[in-house]
């Protein structure tokens, strides 16, 4: 094998995406590909995730596909172990493996809420475990980037699963903020409204009027998966703490903030409109 500084590809920056099969996750992988990053893709649906490193290898990136659990440990440290005998440091851990369900309280199910904490949270915290103290050796710096989302903060009723799911990536990753600071390694946490993707595909909803309201919103969006990708790595780039879009979701945020009863009030109004148009 040829020396780390006589291979053009060893020279890359290495950044490691989950989801790299779904919308987002590919959106992050290709962009991250036109900025000549090796990009380790991590999915369980390998036709989608070899599609993606097709698009990267075309974008002008390097890449490798691997199958992972992002809920198991056990995985999470295989996968450790095998890049860190192929890649001299990580630069770039991007956790946008996502799923979505929505469901009043009390009638959605507990095991839905299981699969919604594991898949939106869980796995971010044993991603992060596994990697920070190979993030912390990298003498250039390094950056995680956690996909949540406005649920994080909005209180979108009847999304209670999805909304602590988010809410508690947003806490993590002001947490790994503050503690990994000192080490060099930046956090942000990227929170989107409704934008075009194929979360809908496995979502887990009680009712339909449930989906037929997601799939409203998300086909209405203006904006894209590639425009949250793009947005998330300027905030890299500038090393802020949140990247929330679009403007709607920046409104929000900072109308919860400012005016928190006011807030609750409004959402509430909301809601009983949502419900007396449902029940007619």
């Amino acid at each position: 094998m040829a020396p780390i500084d006589d291979n053009p590809v060893d020279r890359r920056k290495t950044a490691l995406v989950t989801g790299s099969a779904g919308t987002l996750g590919r959106a992050f992988a290709v962009a991250l590909a036109r900025r000549g990053y090796f990009v380790a893709l991590i999915d369980l649906n390998e036709a989608e995730n070899r599609e993606t490193l097709r698009l990267v290898e075309a974008a002008g990136g390097a890449g490798l596909c691997r199958l992972c659990d992002v809920c198991s440990a056990d995985e999470w440290r295989a996968l450790h172990d095998e890049l860190r005998s192929l890649r001299p440091q990580l630069d770039l851990f991007v956790n946008s493996a996502g799923v979505a369900g929505a469901g009043e309280f009390g009638r959605y199910a507990l095991d839905d809420w299981q699969w919604l904490l594991d898949t939106n949270l869980k796995s971010v915290v044993v991603g992060c475990h596994t990697f920070v103290d190979w993030l912390k050796q990298n003498p250039d710096g390094a950056h995680i980037v956690n996909v949540a989302s406005i649920a994080g903060f909005a209180a979108l009723p009847t999304m209670a699963a999805y909304n602590v799911s988010k809410a508690g990536v947003v806490a993590l990753s002001e947490t790994l903020r503050i503690e990994l600071a000192p080490a060099r390694v930046g956090v942000t946490v990227v929170c989107p409204g409704f934008f075009r993707s194929g979360l809908l595909e496995r979502a887990r909803m009680t009712t339909q009027a449930e989906r037929d309201f997601t799939e409203k919103a998300m086909s209405e969006s203006r904006f894209t998966a590639d425009d949250v990708a793009a947005a998330a790595l300027e905030g890299v780039d500038r090393n802020q703490p949140y990247v929330i879009l679009p403007r709607r979701a920046r409104s929000l945020w900072r109308f919860k903030r400012w005016f928190p009863n006011a807030y609750l009030g409004y959402i509430t109004k909301r809601f009983r409109q949502y419900k007396e148009s449902t029940t007619e």
